[in-house]
């Protein structure tokens, strides 16, 4: 049996993406042709139907919709290949596939980004942002250089370079009465319009186990990102607990950020990939983290 070739896997996603053999030559800068016999060729070898013919264009059948998340990984494996392959002939110009939530996007690593690309103008960096559910999944799949991550989540010591744990803060409107103070009590901001993290955050599960503690219940008003909690709390629509390196980014002229006791702690964390030793690239960044960290300190 001749083995599956990548070029066929490559035909195959260019024309789920485009639904048309003469669209994806042209993404892949071939021939039509080309196109269409190496789909055919795929489709003979797997002894499966993947595209059926609706009003002109090429749709996907089940066989094909269930293969095509395995193609996506086949051609992104290809891509960290060659770039591994640079990074390893010159090792700090090469490629950093980072990926993390909302949270640390917005507050934790872009001063560390701009620490790294400082000192290493030539590597290039693909942060990617997903969900807490997709950031999983990516960790299980393996299919990442470093996570940046909000604890707890469950990964083998020996690849978990822990960042530390951080108090969180109250974030208030800056002309509201509460700013005028040091500290936020809890039992004053609980009588207050809280904005919050949706349910099913890391930071809304710690939120909430914090008012419970102390005997208050723990309902936001309005639910959003972390990324849109300044614009909410800006408008004067509520108050807000945060994380402080999102706080940082948070307080503006609109904006009080202030101690909050009794607080909880974000405990956040880099995991490496179990299968790989660590790069020189990936030492670096996560040194830019950690001056990070200390810097807020």
């Amino acid at each position: 049996m001749k083995p599956i070739q990548f070029r066929w896997i490559e035909a195959f996603r260019a024309v789920a993406m485009t639904g048309s053999t003469v669209d994806g030559a042209q993404l892949l800068g071939v021939d039509q042709s080309a196109i269409s016999r190496r789909v055919a060729a795929l489709e003979t070898q797997l002894g499966l139907k993947l595209f059926e013919r609706v009003n002109r264009r090429l749709i996907l059948t089940a066989a094909g919709t269930e293969l095509l998340g395995e193609a996506e990984a086949a051609v992104d494996a290809l891509e960290r290949f060659r770039r591994r392959g640079m990074g390893l002939r010159a090792p700090m110009n090469g490629h950093l596939h980072v990926v993390t939530s909302s949270t640390l996007a917005r507050g934790l690593l872009p001063p560390a980004l701009k620490t790294f690309r400082d000192a290493f103008p030539e590597a290039t960096i693909e942060v990617e942002v997903v969900s807490r559910s997709e950031l999983e999944a990516r960790i299980e799949r393996q299919n990442f250089d470093l996570a940046a991550i909000a604890l707890p989540l469950s990964y083998p010591p020996g690849h978990t370079v822990r960042l530390g744990a951080f108090d969180a803060v109250a974030v208030l409107p800056r002309d509201h009465p509460l700013a005028d103070q040091e500290t936020v009590r809890l039992e004053d901001l609980a009588q207050e319009t809280l904005v919050g993290l949706p349910p099913g955050a890391i930071g809304r599960a710690r939120i909430e186990d914090l008012f419970q503690r102390h005997g208050f219940a723990y309902a936001p008003r309005i639910e959003t990102t972390a990324a849109a909690l300044n614009e909410m709390v800006g408008v004067g629509l509520g108050v807000a607990i945060s994380d402080p390196f999102t706080a940082e980014v948070l307080e503006t002229e609109a904006l009080s950020v202030r101690r909050l006791a009794p607080t909880v702690s974000y405990e956040f964390a880099v995991l490496l990939p179990l299968a790989r030793p660590r790069s020189a690239i990936t030492n670096a960044f996560i040194s830019a983290l950690e001056a990070r960290v200390e810097a807020s300190a």
